[in-house]
């Protein structure tokens, strides 16, 4: 319930999270004004402060710290607050906009490393495709989108034909540069809405959804042809064997998922190498 509330409020629109902020404010600056000027309250707008430093952006955190530094001046002046000098108020309101713009500043650094550290954690060392923490995640949440409803996903394993000869041949500095370049061919040659990632070694994994039998052919073709112009073949003497299973309904989990993919891969190496299978569902 606690999840659902913050992702209506703060996550899913701007203009909600927005029009919260501002109903935060002016709820404290009325609350301020009605309690008086002995009771301080300035403590409070650290509340809104918080909330954009850590769903905004910067604009909307610089923009929330000064409503609030001048929400809590308005309710100072209108409590009937008086000071012995005119510019005491004022000094009192940059202290509060300097101890809410610090505040909102060590919050974008938190975030800004705790999503540091998430990408981090979700991408492989070498290649800077996913990794399989990130794939499982992506699975489940394309699984989540409709859960009920039948979608038509594909998955495809490749596995790299003769790596091992340029590991044997070359050294694994270029067996490195290779599975880089590699990587890079899969991403240009994948949609950005789709999943791309290595499980490790050569092997590489990528999830084609919204699509149907038309669009994952036109995708191996389209893979070849990238490929071929990477030029790694007449390089290094490399290509690749691919499988592709596509499912109207998804299984329960991404190594249901890849199973049958990898079983369709290992029919491709069979059949000679360098070659694509594609399993319709049943």
């Amino acid at each position: 319930m606690i999840k659902q509330l913050e992702t209506f409020l703060f996550i899913d629109s701007s203009v909600i999270r927005r029009l919260t902020l501002l109903l935060i404010i002016l709820t404290w600056g009325i609350i301020d004004l009605a309690t008086g000027y002995e009771y301080s309250f300035a403590v409070f707008y650290l509340i809104p402060v918080s909330i954009a430093a850590w769903y905004d952006n910067k604009y909307i955190v610089i923009a929330t710290v000064i409503l609030s530094a001048l929400t809590w001046l308005y309710a100072d002046y209108g409590a009937g607050h008086h000071y012995s000098n005119p510019i005491i108020p004022f000094w009192n309101a940059c202290v509060r906009l300097v101890f809410f713009s610090t505040v909102a500043f060590l919050l974008l650094r938190i975030k800004r490393n705790l999503n540091d550290m998430t990408l981090m954690a979700m991408k492989d060392s070498l290649t800077s495709l996913n990794n399989t923490r990130a794939l499982n995640l992506e699975y489940q949440i394309l699984k989540k989108r409709n859960p009920k409803k039948e979608q038509t996903l594909a998955v495809g394993i490749i596995d790299l034909d003769g790596f091992k000869a340029v590991n044997d041949t070359y050294g694994h500095s270029k067996g490195d540069a290779v599975l880089i370049e590699f990587a890079q061919v899969l991403q240009q040659a994948t949609r950005h809405s789709d999943v791309v990632a290595r499980l490790g070694g050569d092997e590489f994994v990528v999830i084609l959804h919204d699509t149907d039998l038309s669009g994952i052919e036109d995708y191996a073709k389209r893979l070849r042809e990238r490929f071929g112009l990477s030029g790694l073949k007449q390089q290094f003497g490399v290509d690749f064997s691919m499988g592709i299973h596509i499912y109207n309904k998804l299984p329960e989990n991404m190594d249901e998922a890849t199973h049958q993919a990898d079983v369709l891969m290992y029919q491709s190496k069979a059949q000679g190498k360098s070659q694509t299978t594609i399993q319709k569902p049943l």
